[in-house]
């Protein structure tokens, strides 16, 4: 049965694998030639400050809820420790680990994105 259920997953890291592999293969001056190119370039359009302002305060917005979301979590797993209500204790560890979570994705995205941009260069 687990294997049945893990099936799709094998097939889809084997399609991710053989795709990598096919990226690494393919010599960068056969990607490379062509009359097209792309350059991000922040003075292309109007109001990509406006928008760089948008995205930094959004990214604020984002880490103060997980903060928020961090404390009420901690707050939920002391009370269902201290009770012994093992449900809320659950409920408050996961919250925590999902809290973090998000904090460390929220924190990695603008390398990860950077990351993958170089990658694809």
């Amino acid at each position: 049965m687990l294997e049945r259920m893990l099936e799709p997953l094998a097939l889809k890291w084997r399609v991710l694998v053989g795709l990598m592999a096919m990226l690494w293969v393919v010599p960068d001056a056969v990607l490379a030639q062509g009359p097209v190119s792309a350059r991000p370039d922040a003075s292309g359009l109007p109001g990509t400050d406006r928008l760089q302002r948008l995205v930094n305060g959004a990214y604020l917005w984002v880490l103060l809820l997980t903060l928020g979301a961090l404390v009420v979590a901690a707050a939920i797993w002391a009370w269902g420790t201290h009770s012994n209500n093992v449900r809320a204790a659950a409920d408050g560890r996961r919250g925590v680990g999902v809290a973090m979570l998000a904090a460390l994705v929220v924190g990695a995205a603008p390398m990860l994105v950077n990351w993958f941009y170089e990658l694809g260069r």
